[in-house]
């Protein structure tokens, strides 16, 4: 894989493949096993409403817009990947939990604030592990919480 070909030309975000070779060298390498771990995993709500909607262009906009508030949130400081065409996947290694917890706290804020202005909106769900060779794991129950994240999302708007 290329340098150009492991990034996602709308958001500039790793692909998917990239995490896929990260992880694979991380539950290889016994480096990783004492460094910490926070995986954040997001996926927007209705988009595909929204481009029935507004079509392609305008949804194409809004998935750069979360791309961005989710950037804005972390401050930069994680691996961005896009997992597929609205989740996205932020891995924090080597951050202390309260660390990773202020990040998802700070993603958390700003999805409630786009979810109060009516915009588009996202579910999150995250996970800390103790060692990079739980990443996996990691992605997985961040993803069960983010399902059940959207869940709510949805009892809520009907």
């Amino acid at each position: 894989m290329t340098i150009s070909d492991k990034y996602d030309v709308q958001t500039g975000y790793l692909k998917k493949e990239a995490f896929e070779e990260f992880a694979d060298m991380a539950e290889r390498e016994d480096k990783f096993k004492s460094v910490p771990i926070g995986v954040l995993f997001t996926d927007i709500n209705d988009l595909k409403k929204y481009h029935d909607y507004h079509g392609h262009a305008m949804s194409d906009l809004q998935i750069r817009k979360v791309a961005l508030v989710i950037e804005e949130a972390t401050k930069c400081r994680g691996e961005y990947y896009r997992f597929g065409g609205d989740e996205f996947v932020v891995v924090f290694w080597g951050f202390k939990k309260e660390e990773f917890d202020r990040y998802t706290k700070s993603v958390d804020d700003s999805r409630k604030s786009l979810e109060e202005s009516g915009s588009i909106t996202f579910a999150a769900g995250s996970c800390f592990a103790e060692s990079v060779k739980d990443i996996r794991f990691a992605l997985k129950t961040a993803y069960e919480n983010m399902r059940a994240d959207k869940e709510r999302y949805h009892a809520e708007h009907p």
